[in-house]
């Protein structure tokens, strides 16, 4: 597989007064394109760190991170947020959907900014057509062609993760990172949020990079890497 990711000497570092707490001791991590890499550890030991730091979320105190050979750490915070809108998408532990909007909306959303053709729908509302269009094919993909017009609070919590992912899939980024994504519904419902990563990867080889205390999870991942003391255990 072609390289997409590769992590090289990272080091997180905070601070509280002239007190530093090193989290991030020089990680070292290739990640390729298609694969779906599961990171594992115990909590408190920087994996949502490292994830949101590959996620463009928050710098290094030290350390490079490649994307196709091209060096973003370099970037400044303009070219960071263009990037990290373009390239990647983001599944939470917590849904983080917003409430007042239905599955299609909220799923919409970044393309809708992205884009400026629009169109509007029954209700006076204002949209991208190709991020609409989009967000219509990738709930059906994840199962919730009935519920495109419910709010957050209509749907299960399986429901809502499914509609997470589908969010972050739409700008059709070149990797998707989740934090936790079973963790917190319950083990048949995750199974099913399982079956649609899985699903996903397989058809469009969505390259995905998953922070996860879930064994099953990890099972399903193409590889597993531990995060031990700050660095990638051998």
């Amino acid at each position: 597989m072609d390289k997409l990711i590769r992590i090289d000497n990272l080091h997180k570092s905070f601070y509280d007064g002239d007190t530093e707490l090193k989290v991030l001791k020089g990680v070292n991590l290739d990640i390729h394109q298609a694969e779906v890499l599961a990171i594992m550890g115990a909590s408190g030991v920087g994996k949502s760190t490292l994830l949101h730091i590959i996620g463009t979320l928050d710098r290094p105190t030290e350390g490079n991170i490649f994307y196709e050979d091209e060096d973003i750490t370099a970037f400044s915070e303009r070219e960071l947020t263009r990037f990290r809108n373009d390239a990647i998408g983001f599944v939470f532990q917590f849904h983080q959907l917003l409430p007042e909007f239905t599955a299609l909306e909220n799923v919409a959303m970044s393309g809708l900014i992205r884009n400026t053709r629009k169109v509007e729908n029954k209700n006076g509302n204002r949209y991208s057509s190709d991020a609409y269009e989009k967000a219509e094919i990738l709930l059906e993909s994840v199962g919730l062609s009935e519920r495109l017009g419910h709010f957050p609070s209509q749907l299960s919590g399986g429901e809502r993760q499914r509609v997470a992912i589908a969010r972050a899939l739409v700008n059709q980024p070149k990797v998707v990172l989740a934090d936790e994504p079973t963790g917190n519904i319950d083990d048949k419902t995750s199974e099913a949020v399982l079956d649609v990563l899985q699903d996903i990867n397989e058809r469009l080889k969505q390259t995905f990079i998953i922070v996860t205390h879930d064994s099953r999870l990890s099972e399903r991942a193409n590889r597993t890497v531990h995060l031990v003391d700050g660095k990638i255990a051998d």
